[in-house]
């Protein structure tokens, strides 16, 4: 089946990367404009794009996929439906209605629709999430599902690690779902209503720690909000970003501080946090051991967070 392709993060470009490996033709790829990134704010192509060119891919990028033009570019093409993944643009009329549009959605649908169902269900405590190869439509996640696969979400598992399950497990859904499309013996089921919710994007409340919580709960905010996001505490008034860290027994008193040779631990509602990896305002990441080797002296003078 000719198809074109529609996304913009790594999580797209490892769907993309198993559409080339199909029978399946990828007769265009749409990604978002290159946007200013680092130090320097140069213009920076997004992982779809950089694997698109390498594949000698033809690149589209333009402000609005749902126009005329480029309706009309995927009607020049043959194409016969869009896959979409993590793309970044809302799909509209003409072109919702002019071709099948699927998109490949990071959870198991009707749960965790919206904007980062991946943070949301580490952050949740989530054992497993998966992925659902949907229909698009004008309401958003709301449309008929091919195929849901479940993931499982390891102890381990941050939203950076769950993003390649997912991307992986995704990829090869997508083009289970075309080659079903293609024979004409698969259908997609309308989503039960009934169990549906959304998730919104992550905020910097969503960010802060609040240490009268479950030292289990906080751990599952920081895998969630980690590599990229960061879940934050407040050190003498500095933002402290914490990256990594273990639940451990004990504890008294929410945000007390313990120092324990090159250990930082912070006690929790319930148990104790023992940080691993942390992120000073205005610095790099580095571990605990190294953050206390150039704050000891400073944590003394604060009993709690």
């Amino acid at each position: 089946m000719k198809i074109a392709f529609a996304g913009t993060p790594e999580f797209g470009a490892l769907i993309l990367g198993a559409l080339l490996s199909s029978r399946h033709e990828v007769a265009v790829v749409f990604t978002q404009p290159d946007r200013p990134a680092g130090r320097g704010r140069r213009p920076r192509e997004s992982a779809v794009k950089r694997l698109a060119l390498e594949e000698g891919l033809r690149v589209e990028q333009p402000p609005s996929i749902s126009s005329a033009e480029s309706v009309g570019l995927m009607e020049d093409l043959g194409v016969r439906a869009l896959t979409v993944a993590a793309f970044g643009q809302i799909l509209k009329p003409p072109l919702l209605g002019s071709i099948p549009c699927i998109n490949v959605h990071a959870s198991l649908l009707p749960a965790y629709r919206g904007a980062s169902p991946v943070e949301r269900a580490v952050m949740a405590g989530e054992k497993a999430t998966g992925v659902s190869i949907m229909d698009i439509t004008p309401k958003l996640d709301t449309g008929a599902v091919y195929l849901s696969w479940p993931v499982y979400i390891d102890d381990d598992d941050d939203a950076g690690s769950m993003y390649q399950k997912l991307g992986r497990a995704g990829g090869e859904a997508l083009v289970q779902t075309l080659d079903g499309i293609e024979e004409g013996g698969l259908r997609s089921v309308p989503q039960d209503e009934s169990k549906a919710f959304y998730v919104e994007k992550i905020t910097p409340a969503d960010q802060h720690i609040d240490w009268n919580r479950p030292a289990w709960k906080i751990r599952a905010q920081v895998r969630g909000l980690s590599p990229h996001i960061g879940a934050f505490t407040r050190v003498d008034g500095h933002r402290l970003k914490v990256w990594k860290a273990a639940v451990v027994e004990g504890g008294d008193g929410p945000g007390t501080l313990e120092v324990e040779g090159e250990r930082l631990l912070v006690n929790c509602g319930t148990g104790r946090l023992e940080l691993i990896e942390v992120q000073p305002e205005g610095k790099r990441r580095m571990s605990a051991a190294e953050y206390l080797r150039g704050h000891r002296d400073e944590l003394r003078k604060i009993s709690s967070l």
